[in-house]
């Protein structure tokens, strides 16, 4: 009995030790859970907080963005941001017509299209198109077989069209070649790839004409068809939406990568030394994807994932708005909270160790997820990452995390078409503002909702009630290749009638706006169109007389002595300069400044060899200059284009006058209107401001100056009359 007892004993202390054991155990699993789940709370607070961004940091982030885009227009290398100019600098009217075709090369894809134009009343008749995978060897082959492929894939496409496709014999194939990647363009259909981008590694290819490459592999498949546009995706977009909205000025993608590109005055542009474009636009393609600022909100998730990628330090902003980051962010951070919280159980799921497994696409159907029970999260975090059991709480942490991600990129994404605005000026609250939209394409913004909404709100909230009304969000559909083919229909050699002679229309250099011609007429007779008696200027000592430099034109036509003739001879007018030197127009030699000045003095027409001068709301130096005799001078003055003050007024511009100059032009405002068109003397000037400048004597003498698009250089020759200002490099 007493074994017996003891027995039973021992067994009720066992169990009992069991069950304590189990309930210490549970305890502990309970407490364990609770820290589980306060560390998700600290790790996902931590995360919103660190990608918070708030309307004031946006604010700094836009005026960033704004201050790199003059900084990149300003010189080469002077900005992360690239500011390339297109060559573009006029966009599709809607008057067409005729068949194009596009190659859109962005990804790991790329589509042919075939579109059929009929003009403003039929706009796209009909559109075809194919898309192709890239094999992924040939994403880092050679030039040769990447382009072969490609080539391949349009000789099959224009073999497969119908009669309705027809194309009148010897009529070559023109063709929009859409290339996102970052290039430095040389003409409307010629480029040197700078980088590659997107997993593309072909390095042969960095610093070659990419339009060449496609030309000779068109080629080698027999196929009459030529390249006459080459543009960016972005571009292509802008064109797009040009074309279904005339009140467009800029264009973003936001895909896989993410870029804008947008419309700005040619004279707002330093660092182009081309000749000025007929339209006075020029489209820029910022390559925003480079753009990195203090002020952006990154995150030790940020930093690593640019580390380990293959740009480490480049495409900064990119990395926290594409498609191509944003699921492999949201990766990064399921990673770090399975292993600090064991937000999936006590083990690592292998695949969510893999980079780049779950795509953004996978990142959107989870964050869109409306189901009560979050079965849509369930079943991708069980399909991508071989998840499975996960909790209603655990769902929720995944959305919580992909909601952080993407309200950062949608966010940093509206500051950045904020900048756009701010730099072109339409951010002020001004009355009878202009309505402007901005095309918008790429599957993040198309198939994303959360993101475009959230964008969309944002630069709302940054414009304020008073403006948000007049900036529209425009979804352009599949506008890349359209783009390139709009933009092949109106940038391509095409018959026009040139003062009753037909001519081949070529691209020149200055873009899709004019058109070049092999030899140009002299003038029969000059005329004077300033409807006033000719005005003869104090004469130069450098300067010969009229009828002098005119002998010695006839003694030596050529060109150059044609121009030296021709600017002496005040009688002239500008439009017949221009008439009788195309060659030099077309070298370089010869300039016309954008027509961005108003005409003011009694001398509406003057010419003289150029002084420069570089000053910013300040007019000391100016001052200084007019009190010296002129000698038929012309003092130009770049004033940053202010129009905060005027830099010139009444006294210095009688001085002026009593000292022999011939003319002033201001790149900036001038006061005191009346007294200035009393005197007998020319001035150009932006415009009128009461306020007076600075006086700190600051500013640069006999310096090369960039003004309305056009570097001019002292000692050069100004001739202005009614018609615009030209510029010749030639000295008298």
């Amino acid at each position: 009995m007493r074994k017996a007892a003891a027995l039973a004993s021992a067994a009720m202390a066992a169990a009992a030790v069991a069950v304590v054991s189990t309930v210490l155990y549970q305890r502990q699993r309970r407490a364990a859970k609770r820290s589980e789940r306060a560390v998700e709370a600290v790790l996902l607070r931590d995360l919103q907080e660190r990608c918070a961004v708030p309307v004031e940091l946006l604010r700094q982030v836009a005026d960033a963005m704004a201050a790199e885009m003059r900084a990149g227009l300003a010189a080469e290398g002077g900005s992360d941001l690239q500011m390339l100019v297109t060559y573009v600098d006029s966009l599709p009217s809607g008057d067409e017509k005729g068949v194009f075709y596009a190659l859109d090369l962005g990804g790991t894809n790329f589509r042919v299209l075939r579109v059929q134009l009929g003009g403003k009343e039929r706009r796209v008749i009909k559109q075809d198109s194919k898309g192709i995978s890239i094999p992924r060897h040939l994403m880092s082959s050679s030039s040769h077989e990447l382009f072969d492929f490609v080539a391949t894939a349009l000789a099959k496409f224009v073999a497969s069209e119908g009669e309705d496709c027809y194309l009148p014999e010897g009529t070559q194939r023109e063709l929009g070649f859409t290339f996102s990647f970052p290039v430095k363009q040389t003409s409307i259909a010629s480029g040197t790839l700078i980088k590659w981008t997107k997993s593309f590694a072909i390095d042969e290819m960095v610093g070659k004409d990419v339009v060449d490459e496609l030309n000779m592999a068109i080629r080698r498949q027999g196929l009459d068809m030529k390249v006459t546009a080459l543009v960016n995706d972005t571009v292509g977009t802008l064109a797009a939406g040009r074309y279904v909205d005339h009140d467009t000025i800029a264009a973003v993608i936001l895909g896989t990568g993410s870029n804008a590109a947008y419309i700005d005055h040619a004279h707002a542009i330093p660092k182009w030394h081309g000749s000025l474009p007929k339209s006075g636009d020029m489209v820029i393609n910022m390559e925003w994807g480079d753009f990195k600022s203090s002020h952006l909100p990154l995150t030790e998730f940020d930093q690593e994932l640019d580390a380990e990628s293959l740009n480490p330090g480049e495409q900064i902003y990119e990395k926290l708005i594409s498609g191509m980051y944003m699921g492999e962010l949201v990766r990064r951070i399921l990673l770090k909270m399975a292993r600090e919280a064991a937000i999936f159980g006590d083990n690592i799921p292998p695949k969510l160790e893999r980079p780049y497994i779950l795509r953004t696409f996978d990142m959107l159907m989870m964050h869109h997820d409306t189901s009560s029970d979050l079965r849509t999260v369930a079943n991708k975090l069980k399909e991508v990452l071989g998840i499975e059991h996960t909790s209603f709480t655990t769902r929720k942490l995944v959305v919580d995390v992909c909601e952080a991600i993407a309200t950062r990129g949608a966010r940093l994404a509206a500051a950045g078409i904020y900048g756009i605005i701010q730099k072109l000026g339409q951010h002020s609250d001004i009355p009878n503002r202009r309505r402007s939209v901005i095309a918008v394409d790429g599957g993040v913004y198309k198939y994303y909702t959360f993101f475009s909404q959230c964008m969309e709100s944002t630069l709302s909230d940054m414009l304020g009630q008073e403006l948000a009304p007049s900036v529209v969000i425009k979804h352009v559909n599949d506008s890349s290749g359209v783009g390139a083919a709009l933009l092949a229909a109106s940038c391509g050699s095409r018959e026009i009638l040139v003062k009753g002679r037909r001519r081949r229309w070529v691209p020149s250099a200055a873009g899709c706006g004019g058109y070049l011609l092999s030899s140009f007429p002299p003038p029969s007779h000059r005329r004077n169109r300033s409807n006033q008696p000719p005005h003869k200027s104090n004469p130069s000592p450098d300067c010969p007389d009229h009828i002098t430099a005119v002998t010695a034109a006839a003694a030596d036509p050529t060109p150059r002595a044609r121009t030296e003739a021709n600017m002496a001879a005040l009688p002239l007018a500008t439009a017949e300069v221009c008439d009788a030197n195309a060659v030099l127009i077309m070298n370089g030699e010869l300039r016309a400044l954008q027509p961005v000045f108003q005409i003011y003095g009694r001398r509406q027409v003057f010419a003289g060899p150029i002084v420069t001068l570089k000053v910013y709301e300040d007019n000391v130096l100016i001052r200084e200059f007019l009190e010296e005799k002129g000698h038929g001078r012309v003092l130009v003055v770049d004033g940053g284009g202010s129009l905060r003050c005027a830099i010139l007024g009444g006294n210095p511009v009688q001085q002026a006058q009593n000292n022999g100059w011939a003319g002033i032009v201001i790149n900036g405002c001038i006061r005191d209107v009346d007294e200035i068109n009393g005197c007998d003397i020319g001035v150009r000037a932006l415009n009128s401001h009461p306020m007076k400048a600075n006086k700190k004597g600051i500013g640069e003498k006999h310096v090369p100056v960039t003004i309305a698009g056009t570097r001019i250089c002292n000692g050069e020759w100004l001739y202005a009359d009614t018609d615009g200002i030209l510029i010749s490099n030639t000295i008298a």
